[in-house]
């Protein structure tokens, strides 16, 4: 009887063991998403600092070279010379001071990823002397991860939402 015992321990020991190695890939499936997910937050929080600074050359890196914007009442900027054309005439006209929120992020493969945020701050008209008044928006991106890791903008789209109190 205690012989039979011990073979019976091992052996749940044994399939125990098979069962928690087989489940080890599921983990490791899921680390790659998780780093995904932080690193399109990463891109997000680069383009929220680039912007606060009208900082257009360091916006224009965040897209791929064929990257797209669609803003309002604009026609699209496709590619970086118009990106750059795109954010200059912004920063000529505006100043921005956004906090963006993320509200969503899927990934749509190992490549591609679509991140729904907002944001709010202040929005000052140059050239004038009124203050800053209080903006917020919705935005659409759609990312493509990179052959060195990093997730850029493919498309940009936003638009005006109620300022929140």
């Amino acid at each position: 009887m205690t012989n039979y015992t011990s073979r019976r321990g091992a052996a749940v020991v044994a399939v125990a063991s098979i069962a928690a190695f087989l489940s080890l890939p599921s983990v490791v499936a899921h680390a790659g998403p998780a780093s995904d997910t932080s690193a399109i937050r990463q891109t997000l929080q680069r383009y929220e600092e680039a912007l606060n600074r009208a900082d257009t050359a360091a916006i224009v890196q965040l897209y791929t070279d064929d990257g797209v914007q669609m803003a309002p009442d604009a026609p699209a900027a496709v590619g970086r010379e118009a990106l750059r054309g795109a954010y200059a005439g912004t920063f000529q006209a505006i100043a921005l001071k956004l906090a963006f929120t993320v509200d969503e992020i899927q990934l749509l493969g190992k490549d591609a990823a679509l991140l729904r945020s907002h944001s709010a701050g202040t929005l000052k008209v140059q050239g004038n002397d009124k203050p800053a008044g209080a903006a917020a928006f919705k935005e659409l991106f759609v990312l493509r991860k990179q052959g060195d890791g990093q997730w850029k903008f493919t498309h940009y789209s936003f638009s005006a939402a109620p300022a929140r109190p």
